[in-house]
């Protein structure tokens, strides 16, 4: 038996309706770059930040994003400075609270719905 990983790492899809607008939009909110794109006009899209790598899929049928549910959480290490520079685009949705979790956290949504939240851990 050996102690070998078994996966490497995962990263989410979000079905999108312009996969290009949406491009446009992560980075010029949140600083993103594009890693990947397929097709012209885009159809497909990986972007990333640092280690967060998100994939936008052309989406071909009526999906609509949880208007309630976090879509993505994405830990940070300074979960504050992360939510001024997200404040200072003016597209925070809540703003950071610190919970019995254990997590402070922000959440934000993107322009296709989908809301994202960004924490840090307060039991270091």
């Amino acid at each position: 038996m050996t102690n070998a990983k078994t996966f490497s790492h995962c990263s989410p899809i979000f079905p999108v309706p312009d996969v290009q607008e949406t491009i446009d939009w992560y980075v010029a909110n949140l600083g993103f770059q594009v890693d990947f794109k397929w097709e012209e006009p885009a159809t497909y899209a990986v972007m990333s930040r640092d280690e967060i790598k998100i994939h936008f899929s052309q989406r071909d049928d009526d999906f609509t994003p949880s208007a309630v549910h976090t879509a993505l959480y994405i830990f940070t290490y300074d979960v504050d400075n992360v939510f001024e520079e997200f404040k200072a685009k003016g597209i925070v949705t809540k703003g950071p609270e610190t919970y019995d979790y254990g997590m402070r956290d922000f959440d934000l949504t993107d322009l296709n719905g989908f809301r994202l939240t960004f924490g840090q851990s307060v039991n270091h």
